[in-house]
């Protein structure tokens, strides 16, 4: 085959922020509840022949704004300093939008959001994933 194949980018992301001791999720849990932890979507960006350009969109949850924002500024410089993702090379990663302030109406939740994008290295479809 001539083209590689690419990791779920959001378990990629999620498994990077455990791996730096964050509580992080694709959906925000419904049961305990972490008073801080992130939620990871993408929301865009498509593979290439040899990376995965995905635009992600981190939620970082607190018990304040003021935490929120904190955590927010702390998470952004941690993604920005990612350079391996479930064994693959991460390059390219800039951002699509600043840590912005996005309340949570329904649970009055305290929340900050960033996007960014970043190149995920595929591999080859006979390599095992990690």
């Amino acid at each position: 085959m001539d083209r590689y194949q690419f990791d779920p980018a959001e378990a990629a992301w999620i498994a990077y922020l455990l791996g730096e001791g964050h509580d992080a999720y694709a959906e925000v849990p419904d049961q305990d509840r972490p008073p801080r932890f992130i939620e990871v979507e993408r929301t865009g960006g498509a593979p290439g022949l040899a990376t995965d350009d995905a635009q992600m969109t981190f939620r970082c949850w607190a018990p304040s704004r003021a935490e929120a924002d904190a955590y927010a500024a702390e998470i952004h410089r941690l993604v920005l300093l990612a350079r391996e993702l479930a064994g693959r090379h991460v390059t390219a990663k800039r951002t699509i939008g600043s840590p912005v302030y996005f309340p949570d109406e329904p649970t009055r939740g305290h929340r900050y959001q960033f996007t960014i994008r970043a190149k995920i290295r595929g591999r080859y479809p006979d390599t095992p994933a990690p």
